[in-house]
């Protein structure tokens, strides 16, 4: 059997270069520059959005072309941003559910009930 001789020099170079392929083997990839988003639990997140609805009641009016919900007890008008669905109350006592902007005094509007 003939035996090769390995030059100093091959050897180093093999030997260099195998710790530097099994690192980079196992290397985790690289984080994503992307920033972290925030875990939520699936029900947390109905439960959030749950939490700002409120009701509101009053009488459906209609001013300066758009449908407003008059509440007497506070004597203050809250726009409605689902105007179709209030369309079908102008004039009458409603109970209405959903989220209130205050920056545009305006109910986001969930659902909209005949007051009792």
């Amino acid at each position: 059997m003939k035996r090769t001789r390995v030059t100093p020099l091959a050897s180093f170079v093999l030997i260099s270069a195998l710790p530097l392929t099994g690192f980079a083997l196992a290397q985790e990839p690289s984080p994503s520059t992307a920033p972290p988003q925030e875990q939520t639990q699936p029900g947390q997140q109905n439960r959030d959005m749950q939490a700002d609805l409120r009701t509101f009641a009053g009488k459906i009016s209609k001013t300066g072309g758009k449908y407003v919900l008059e509440d007497p007890s506070t004597n203050t008008s809250f726009s409605l941003d689902d105007q179709k669905k209030a369309k079908k109350y102008e004039g009458k006592s409603v109970v209405i559910t959903g989220r209130l902007d205050t920056s545009s005094n305006t109910i986001r509007v969930q659902k909209i009930e005949s007051a009792a």
